[in-house]
């Protein structure tokens, strides 16, 4: 199932400044053709390896495979969701297991501040309500 994004219609947000600060990182290893990048808090990275790969040398083996299927999960989740309910909301809470701190995970598009590019922003409400401050016009989390 696919949705239209304008990314026009959607909170701005330095996207790329989060990212090369490490306060983001992507969720996934490629975007799909047909999807938008994806990215998941530092804090929600912090918690999915000391739950999952707390031991291991290369920690990144194990989580981002399984982030990267649980965020296609996520986003298929809120297309379908945008379609049956008609949402056009640029935030999401869906139910979920994905983080043990809060079972309601949080589903943000943005773009960025310089590129036209829809994004979507993955954690729980306390991991992003800071970085989506910054945002314009965004609707309470």
């Amino acid at each position: 199932m696919s949705v239209s994004l304008d990314p026009n219609t959607l909170p701005v947000i330095d996207v790329v400044g989060l990212a090369q600060s490490g306060t983001i990182l992507r969720a996934e290893r490629k975007t799909p053709s047909d999807g938008v990048p994806a990215f998941v808090t530092r804090d929600g990275w912090e918690e999915l390896v000391s739950l999952y790969a707390k031991d291991s040398e290369k920690p990144h083996e194990i989580v981002l495979p399984a982030l990267e299927r649980a965020a296609g999960r996520i986003l298929a989740h809120a297309a379908e969701a945008a379609v049956s309910d008609r949402r056009n909301s640029p935030v999401f809470n869906l139910e979920s297991d994905l983080f043990a701190s809060d079972p309601t995970l949080v589903l943000a598009f943005v773009r960025d501040t310089e590129h036209p590019v829809a994004c979507a922003l993955i954690g729980t409400a306390a991991q992003l309500s800071q970085i989506l401050r910054q945002g314009d016009q965004l609707p309470p989390l």
